[in-house]
């Protein structure tokens, strides 16, 4: 079977708040009955699905599931997907976005290609999930634990959400009989932790993979494969897409032009940046900002009333 993506179908998730990059919301449809499923579409973030009342269907390119009250689903970065919204009773249901690279800190870099790389497929985890009744109610708890917490905001907020997600992977690793998770081998973590730290430093600066390689005294050909093997994608990318999250990073919290930050994450030609942005986010950064604020005053009216 063959799609076709339109711009449309990439979608944006926007967060309100770009240190925090996690979107909980809950959907609700009215009784109903209709055949017609939503768009497909696709998106970077890691979706989750916590449906609380009713039914629905989840579909994607390859699978399709039935999804009922108590049920959980999960939908790998990327994955083309689209649902049923209506059933015969009302549904109710908790959609999670969240950017899986900003989740995961140094101390997890072996799972960082498993759950972020290009060749992750999370997607096959349902199957497991569907298995594990235990593994089921656990992640459907946590789930409703994090949107009330998320939703609340109390001081600290960040911490047990942050935790709770934590606890949500770590349920997943333990019901994943199939073994979808693959930890990076701990020699390979140890290898590029170095390589990483010296990334960060240098999103500033040129970073070539041979540059890095010399440093780390690797041939430059061996260590590219290295990376891709550890990291779930080439050294390029990876850069490419640490410089657009500190870009993002900036826009939101300094004064600065978008010619200043371009070039605060190594990009000589503004023009170069403008596209690579664009790209990754789906708009120009100037837009950006402007939907960020949109966003932040709306949330701030809401908690007024």
């Amino acid at each position: 079977m063959k799609f076709s993506l339109t711009a449309y179908d990439k979608e944006q998730v926007d967060y309100s708040d770009s240190n925090f990059r996690m979107k909980i919301w809950i959907i609700t449809h009215p009784s109903q009955s209709t055949s017609e499923y939503g768009p497909w579409h696709c998106h970077e973030e890691v979706e989750l699905i916590a449906v609380l009342e009713g039914t629905m269907t989840m579909e994607t390119t390859q699978r399709h599931y039935r999804l009922q009250g108590g049920d959980v689903a999960i939908i790998g970065s990327n994955e083309l997907h689209r649902s049923h919204k209506y059933g015969q009773s009302d549904l109710v249901y908790l959609v999670c976005h969240v950017d899986m690279n900003a989740f995961m800190d140094p101390s997890l870099t072996i799972y960082q290609a498993a759950f972020t790389g290009r060749s992750a497929n999370l997607t096959l985890l349902n199957e497991s999930v569907t298995r594990s009744l235990c593994g089921r109610q656990a992640m459907h708890a946590l789930l409703l634990k994090m949107h009330r917490d998320l939703t609340a905001k109390h001081r600290g907020y960040e911490f047990i959400v942050n935790a709770s997600f934590k606890s949500l992977l770590y349920t997943l690793i333990q019901i994943d009989d199939a073994e979808v998770i693959t930890p990076m081998d701990p020699q390979l973590a140890v290898k590029l932790r170095p390589a990483l730290t010296y990334i960060e430093q240098q999103l500033d600066s040129a970073c070539q993979v041979a540059d890095i390689s010399i440093r780390m005294n690797y041939n430059s050909g061996y260590f590219a494969k290295l990376f891709k093997k550890g990291m779930g994608m080439t050294f390029t990318s990876y850069v490419q897409m640490r410089r657009m999250k500190r870009a993002e990073q900036l826009l939101l919290t300094e004064a600065w032009s978008v010619t200043e930050i371009s070039g605060k994450v190594g990009f000589a030609s503004p023009a170069q940046f403008y596209q690579l942005f664009k790209r990754y986010f789906g708009c120009s950064p100037r837009e950006y900002v402007n939907r960020y604020r949109r966003n932040k005053h709306s949330a701030a009216d809401i908690y007024a009333d």
